[in-house]
């Protein structure tokens, strides 16, 4: 019975032993692995390669190629750590990686993809991390470089934004993305003259590039100088609304260079975008210069730089509500009241789309949002589905799109009863509470420079009708009963600005 139990004993540290043995060499499992890789099996391939770290997880060629394969099944952010470890604890990987174009590619998109991720849920420190990774992989690809401003501009971190534009310029003297972030660094600091030189040298960059590209146009189309202008502006409309090919095909008759136009118009696009925003904030530095400066004529000469660049801002993007926004308020500072009223009265007129302008299906169905529960708030952001009937419509609106909407009804907030009828006073907007009753605060103040006290005492209801905490409202009410001699009501008006204002 004793023999038995050793020998019982002796067959279980055999089999034990012949366990061992059996382990599946790593080179072995990473030679599957490629060959399913190779064949398109991302799913086989990546059981072999983790049956393989299983046995041998300081294996630094089978988590490469674990990492890669990670990459073809779009798994970027764990393929981005996988390459990340094995970059950590086998450098010369890294360095293989530089050297083989076949591998480049797939490391760098998966660092890129991970890092974008890490952006989109505000992990900024990994997103740092990978992006990094992403420019060691590819020195002289800019994206990385440019995704990194893009976190650091969030993180506000100015020297580093400093850093990576000086990388951008040494990897290519001709991108202006290095002019743009120095011009940013500069705007941040409060220099305001050479965030104005670093922003204008980009603008003078991407016109030329503009004349190029029309240029190509007009040979391509086999059109004048007068006419290019327009048909460009109109192949831009067409990318927007997704009605190019039948444009190209149809009205300019150019269907066999259909694909090289239709690269051009991008080019065109892209140019415009980059030439609206460098304006945009060119203008705002210009407007920050001025508003620093004591000398009268040296304001004004900055305040007249200011309003330029907006406008040219808003010819490359007609929607740049923004840049006529600060136009009004350059001319409002300026002491130009009566542009400024004119400026503030274009945009309300554009932003504030009156719901008898709508289709009567779609204005009766918003009309039916307001309720007793919801009709003392004055205004309903639009949810889906009701949201994409007013995109699509917006669709065919010359206005300003943003993918949210508003509908204001200030009108009717003491009201007993929700209105039930389309009315002209119940409007339909873009733009958020806040950003219309500054509209109307600011009309308000430059028609009260221009002694139009009806009209300014108008607007400052409106903006009370807003909120009804607003002091400045309060205040420049009072102004305009003062001024019209009705001392009284400006007192009444004062009062209850103090009385709302305990109440907050």
């Amino acid at each position: 019975m004793k023999k038995n139990a050793y020998l019982l004993i002796f067959i279980l540290i055999l089999v034990a032993s012949v366990l061992a043995q059996q382990i599946v060499p790593a080179d072995a499992r990473l030679r599957g692995g490629k060959i399913h890789f190779q064949s398109g099996r991302y799913q086989k391939a990546l059981e072999q390669f983790e049956l393989a770290l299983k046995d041998f997880p300081d294996n630094a060629e089978v988590r490469f190629w674990k990492a890669l394969t990670l990459e073809k099944m779009g798994r970027f952010i764990e393929a981005a750590e996988n390459f990340d470890t094995t970059f950590t604890y086998a450098p010369e990987w890294l360095e293989k990686t530089k050297q083989d174009e076949t591998f480049q590619y797939s490391v760098w998109n998966s660092f890129i993809k991970a890092g974008q991720k890490m952006e989109e849920s505000q992990d900024y420190g990994l997103a740092i991390k990978f992006y990094r990774r992403a420019t060691a992989i590819e020195p002289k690809n800019p994206q990385a470089f440019l995704q990194l401003s893009q976190v650091y501009t969030i993180l506000d971190s100015l020297e580093e934004i400093r850093k990576i534009a000086n990388s951008l310029y040494e990897i290519d003297p001709q991108n202006q993305q290095s002019n743009i972030l120095l011009g940013l660094y500069f705007f941040r600091k409060e220099d305001w003259d050479s965030s104005l030189i670093f922003y204008q040298k980009a603008i003078d960059a991407f016109q030329a590039d503009r004349q190029i590209i029309l240029n190509n146009l007009k040979k391509e189309l086999k059109v004048d100088s007068a006419q290019i202008n327009m048909i460009a502006e109109k192949l831009i409309e067409k990318r927007n609304t997704r009605t190019l090919e039948p444009y190209i095909n149809d009205s300019l008759k150019a269907k066999s260079k259909i694909v090289l136009i239709a690269r051009l118009t991008d080019q065109l696009y892209f140019n415009h975008a980059e030439l609206n925003i460098c304006n945009f904030r060119a203008g705002v530095s210009a407007l920050q210069k001025a508003n620093a400066v004591k000398t009268e004529s040296l304001k004004q000469q900055y305040y007249l730089s200011s309003i330029n660049y907006f406008q040219e801002a808003i010819k490359y993007n007609k929607f740049d509500y923004d840049a006529r926004f600060n136009i009004g308020m350059t001319y409002y500072r300026s002491g130009n009241d009566q542009q400024a009223e004119l400026v503030f009265q274009e945009l309300l007129q554009t932003v504030m789309i009156p719901l008898v302008r709508l289709s009567s299906a779609l204005a009766q169905n918003l009309i039916s949002l307001i309720n007793s529960e919801n009709l003392k708030v004055g205004v309903i952001e639009i949810a889906p589905p009701l949201l994409n009937e007013v995109d699509k419509e917006m669709n065919s609106v010359d206005t300003y799109k943003t993918g949210y909407w508003y509908l204001y009804y200030n009108n009717y907030k003491n009201a007993k009863e929700p209105p039930n009828e389309i009315k002209d006073d119940i409007y339909l907007s873009a733009f958020g509470a806040e950003t219309i009753e500054n509209l109307w605060l600011l009309l308000g103040a430059a028609q009260t420079n221009l002694k139009k006290y009806e009209d300014a005492i108008k607007a400052f209801n409106i903006v009370l009708d807003f909120n009804p905490y607003n002091q400045d409202a309060y205040r420049n009410l009072a102004v305009c009963y003062r001024e019209k001699g009705d001392q009284k009501k400006a007192y009444e008006i004062l009062q209850q600005g103090e009385k709302m204002k305990n109440k907050k």
